[in-house]
C-alpha cells in the first residue's frame, strides 16, 4: 500500500509541475508578445512621424501648385514610401483634413489628386470593411471629396442597423444631393430615433442649404418616425403652409407624432401670425 500511494503522489507532483510550467510558459509567451506588439506601435508611430514634413510638403505642392501625383515619381522618398498601405493611408488622412479648410480650385486641386492617386479606393475599402467605424470613415471621405457616384452606394447604409452608420449615411447623402436627398425618407422604413435626428437636423443648419424643397410628403409617411422628423423639418424651414395639416397630426394614435405635431403647430401658429383657433 505505500509504495501505491508513493506512485500515486509521484504522478500528482508531475502533474503539478507540468501546470506550472504551462502557466510559466503562457506568461512569457504573453510577456513576449506585448513587447513585440509595443514595439511595433513604437516603430509604426516614429515612421508616422516622419513622414509628416514630406507629406505635407507634397500636399502644398498638389493643392496650391496643382501638381499631378505623377509628377512625384522623380522623388525617391515618395516613390519608396507609396508602395507601403500605412504611407497612403497617412496621405489620405493629411489630404482629408487639408480640402477641409479651403475650397475653390484648392479644394478641386485635391480632389483631382484623391481620384486620380487611386486614394478613392481606400475610401471604398473602408466602406466594404466590416468594422463600423471604418465604414463611416470611408462613407465620410467619399462625401468629403464630392465624389457623386459614391452616393447610391451610400444611400444603402442608410438602412444600416447600426445606428451611427445610419446617421452618418443620411448626413452625408445630403451632404453631396442637398436636401432633396431627404426624398429617399418617402418610403423609408427604418426606425428614426431622436438622437439621429437630432444630430440630421444639427448637420442641415450647419450646412446653411439655400434651395429648401417642401417637406410636406414627409407627413404622409407611414413610419412615426419619419412623420416626426418631418415635422421638426416644417418648424425648422417654418413651412406654415402646413398648419392644417399638422393640426389633423395633434389627433394622431401615436403619443410621439401628437407631441410634436401640437409643438410644431404651436410655432408654426406664430410664425405665420395666424391664431391657431383659425386654422
Amino acid at each position: 500500500m505505500e509504495n501505491f500511494a508513493e506512485i500515486e503522489l509521484g504522478e500528482l507532483d508531475l502533474l503539478v509541475l507540468s501546470c506550472i510550467l504551462i502557466l510559466l510558459l503562457a506568461i512569457a509567451l504573453f510577456i513576449i508578445l506585448s513587447l513585440l506588439n509595443r514595439n511595433k506601435k513604437i516603430r509604426r508611430d516614429i515612421y508616422l512621424k516622419r513622414n509628416i514634413a514630406h507629406i505635407d510638403t507634397t500636399l502644398f505642392s498638389v493643392a496650391f501648385d496643382g501638381k499631378s501625383i505623377k509628377e512625384f515619381s522623380n522623388d525617391p522618398e515618395f516613390v519608396r514610401n507609396w508602395k507601403r498601405r500605412i504611407y497612403r493611408e497617412q496621405f489620405l488622412t493629411e489630404l482629408i483634413k487639408l480640402h477641409q479648410l479651403y475650397g475653390g480650385e484648392i479644394a478641386l486641386n485635391l480632389q483631382r489628386c484623391y481620384k486620380e492617386s487611386g486614394l478613392i479606393q481606400l475610401s471604398f475599402e473602408k466602406i466594404r470593411n466590416r468594422k463600423w467605424h471604418l465604414k463611416c470613415a470611408g462613407i465620410q471621405e467619399l462625401s468629403e471629396m464630392e465624389v457623386k457616384k459614391a452616393i447610391p452606394i451610400i444611400q444603402e447604409h442608410t438602412k444600416s442597423k447600426h445606428q451611427t452608420v445610419k446617421m452618418v449615411a443620411l448626413i452625408e447623402v445630403i451632404h453631396l444631393k442637398g436636401l432633396k436627398g431627404l426624398w429617399l425618407l418617402k418610403d423609408y422604413q427604418e426606425p428614426l430615433d431622436n438622437w439621429i435626428q437630432l444630430n440630421l437636423l444639427e448637420s442641415i443648419k450647419a450646412a446653411n442649404i439655400a434651395e429648401v424643397p417642401d417637406f410636406g410628403f414627409l407627413l404622409k409617411a407611414k413610419n412615426e418616425s419619419i412623420v416626426v422628423f418631418g415635422l421638426r423639418l416644417l418648424s425648422l424651414f417654418h413651412q406654415s403652409q402646413h398648419l392644417k395639416a399638422v393640426k389633423r397630426l395633434i389627433k394622431s394614435e401615436s403619443r410621439q407624432v401628437s407631441q410634436e405635431a401640437k409643438k410644431t403647430f404651436d410655432e408654426l401658429s406664430v410664425i405665420g401670425g395666424m391664431p391657431s383657433d383659425q386654422v
